[in-house]
């Protein structure tokens, strides 16, 4: 990132600490914020698939980005790790930080991978009950859900931590937003204060999924309508499904379901009918409440109808098109389809790696499509500059960005030296700098934490006037 330093500061007498009220002093050069840099596009992506259960265990497929198309690294964690085995019916994949976490129901049901090699970290057989899913909070705590509740892990040590009490059963879809996890079963949504790892909240009902939009909100997807919860203010709000289009069911053998959002349009999908086998996608853009009930729709291979399957599809975070698992039936036939955010076909990509040659068909089973990160968060203030007596507002959400995440779901954070020259406060990405009477400088840290990873950088903070 390219960072502009216009003016030297004089050195005698200013320090990080308050100055005389002296003209000469008073006058403070402007440091311009930086530029976002240019985005890194992913390398490829990752599909989690069940595998051909009684047959083989668990694995994940690479599909790596050649030219225009796709070159597939079959049994890709295998590829790196001789002898090591994801666990049986894997059933969840996913980027966090310096890692990737799949979960498999049975057997080695969490494994912890490095996410640039795929090399082996850690293996839990035993995480309190049958794996489900896994959210990450920040660059130190995650937690897993399984079959009997959730837990904490320490990411740091590569842990196990302690279960939230009070909970337990079949645990579904998870997100964390603004200090809380939201963790789904059927009968409840539990909302969790990660601070005290305890139940804050629980909403009652018949839930299927839940994801949360571009804007913040928590969208749960219940039986018959939509509920929406302010994450900040735990406010509530029930709304029809647009167009009559419910979110289906994913219980019973549980998979992650196809309910998902985008991170560059305010945008919602989700499969048509629900269950493990859609035909159809549905496209709900929140900000202008229409809703595309055609947006992509299947068609058939050999006069048999294809599917959906597992999960079905989720959204790439970068080029923001839907990468979709589709199959004919129960049979090993398999493709993946990139759909273009306007509903059009962008490519398909025959998913083959049975036989000596990866040449055949394979019952592969797909459960998730899940991606590189391939950005870090990037924060742009180098200075902050207010006169004596002032109050001056810095929006940190324009301020710290990351290519490949929401705005709402960065953590933002400052710390400031101790110092005579400033007050200050953060509240929703916010921060607010109050100067005293005196002139000087001192310094804060930003810290910005995103999809598990953490920068900081030190910005010089000026009370003076503009030289």
């Amino acid at each position: 990132m390219k960072k502009f330093f216009l003016v030297a500061f004089i050195a005698l007498g200013i320090g990080f600490t308050a100055c005389d009220d002296n003209e000469d002093l008073a006058r403070v050069g402007v440091i311009e914020d930086s530029q976002p840099s240019a985005v890194n596009q992913a390398k490829g992506f990752y599909v989690a698939n069940e595998d051909w259960f009684g047959h083989d265990y668990g694995t994940v497929n690479y599909f790596k980005v050649n030219g225009n198309g796709y070159d597939v690294v079959y049994r890709a964690y295998r590829a790196a790790n001789e002898d090591e085995i994801l666990g049986t019916t894997t059933q969840f994949g996913t980027t966090w930080g310096d890692n990737i976490y799949l979960v498999s129901k049975q057997n080695n049901r969490l494994v912890v991978a490095d996410a640039n090699t795929l090399k082996k970290k850690a293996v839990f057989t035993d995480i309190g009950g049958d794996g489900r899913s896994f959210v990450g909070v920040d660059d130190k705590l995650g937690y897993i859900g399984h079959s009997n509740g959730i837990r904490q892990f320490d990411i740091t040590n590569l842990q196990l931590g302690d279960p939230v009490a009070g909970i337990e059963g079949q645990m579904g879809a998870m997100c964390y937003a603004e200090g809380r996890v939201f963790a789904l079963t059927q009968a409840k949504v539990y909302v969790i204060d990660v601070a005290t790892n305890a139940v804050e909240k629980t909403l009652d009902g018949s839930f299927n999924t839940l994801t949360r939009s571009k804007d913040g909100i928590v969208w749960i997807a219940t039986v018959d309508k939509f509920l929406k919860v302010n994450p900040l203010t735990l406010e509530e709000e029930l709304i029809d499904y647009p167009g009559g289009m419910k979110v289906g069911s994913s219980w019973g053998a549980w998979n992650a379901g196809s309910f998902c959002a985008s991170t560059q349009k305010n945008v919602l999908y989700w499969g048509k009918g629900g269950g493990w086998s859609t035909t159809g996608i549905v496209k709900y853009d929140i900000d202008t409440q229409e809703v595309n009930t055609e947006f992509y729709t299947l068609g058939k291979h050999e006069n048999k109808s294809l599917s959906f399957y597992g999960a079905g599809f989720r959204v790439d975070p970068i080029t923001d098109c839907v990468v979709a698992t589709v199959a004919r039936g129960y049979e090993n036939y398999n493709w993946i389809y990139i759909i273009n955010p306007d509903g059009s076909l962008k490519k398909e990509i025959d998913v083959l790696g049975g036989g000596e040659s990866n040449t055949d068909g394979y019952y592969w089973f797909p459960a998730v499509p899940f991606f590189e990160d391939a950005n870090t968060p990037e924060i742009l203030i180098n200075q902050i500059l207010v006169a004596p007596g002032e109050t001056k507002t810095f929006d940190l959400k324009e301020k710290i960005v990351d290519a490949d995440n929401t705005s709402a779901s960065i953590i933002r954070k400052v710390e400031f030296a101790e110092n005579n020259l400033v007050t200050y406060s953060l509240k929703e990405g916010i921060l607010s700098v109050t100067a005293k009477e005196n002139t000087g400088n001192t310094e804060c840290k930003v810290i910005a934490i995103s999809n598990g990873k953490k920068v900081e950088k030190k910005v010089r903070v000026d009370v003076g006037f503009d030289k």
